[in-house]
Formats: structure tokens, C-alpha cells, sequence
């Protein structure tokens, strides 16, 4: 099983997009969002393409290995089993998405992370 990087595509000088896909049966789980990039903290995720039986969870975690779900402003976890746009509400060092149950689902989930103007440049 392969852990999907992202590609991250710079937008304007405040923001970045960072996209994995597709996650199928086979490469379930996302490498994490690098942690030279949590002060972008600002996110949106979305997550979109074919579901059949998997479910993806948006997580996060402080210390490299043990991830939990991140949640919307409702306090709501992060956990789809359909096309959804979400604001992530925590910031975690590493975040990233992953599958659970997929059978012949192949899904892409992309992440804007923006941060306030006035920031030092990566």
C-alpha cells in the first residue's frame, strides 16, 4: 500500500492547494500536509469523485503518528461517504486525508490553506 503525496501548487502569495488522488483501495492514505505549512491555517477541504463503499476522514496530529478526526465549526468531524466542501476548525501540525472501507471508490480530496497577509514567505 502507497501513501499519496500531494502536489502543492502555490496561489498568489497568501495561499496553497494541496491535492490527493486518487485515493483508492490501494493507497488509502495521504502523506500529511508538511509541517512548514501550518501557519497556513486557514482550510477548506473538499472532497469529490466516486464513492462506493469508503468513507474519508480528514485528520490531524501533533506528534507524527497518532492522527484524530478534525472537525467543522459544528464540532462535527470531518468524515465523508460523499462529495463535501468543509472548514477544517483544528490546526494541527500534520493533517491528511484517509480511507476507510474503500471498495472500488476513487476519490480526490484537495485542501486551500491560506494565511493573513504579512507573513514570511516559504
Amino acid at each position: 500500500m502507497a501513501t499519496l503525496v500531494p502536489t502543492i501548487t502555490p496561489i498568489g502569495e497568501h495561499a496553497y492547494l494541496f491535492v490527493w488522488g486518487p485515493l483508492v483501495a490501494a493507497n488509502p492514505d495521504g502523506h500529511p500536509i508538511p509541517g512548514r505549512y501550518v501557519d497556513f491555517s486557514d482550510r477548506s477541504v473538499h472532497i469529490s469523485g466516486t464513492f462506493n463503499t469508503g468513507t474519508v476522514i480528514w485528520e490531524g496530529g501533533n506528534d507524527g503518528s497518532t492522527y484524530l478526526p478534525i472537525t467543522d465549526p459544528q464540532g462535527t468531524a470531518i468524515s465523508k461517504t460523499a462529495a463535501a466542501l468543509e472548514q477544517a476548525t483544528e490546526v494541527t501540525l500534520l493533517a491528511r486525508p484517509r480511507m476507510t472501507g474503500a471498495g472500488t471508490d476513487s476519490i480526490t480530496v484537495s485542501v486551500l490553506a491560506r494565511r493573513g497577509r504579512g507573513g514570511k514567505e516559504i
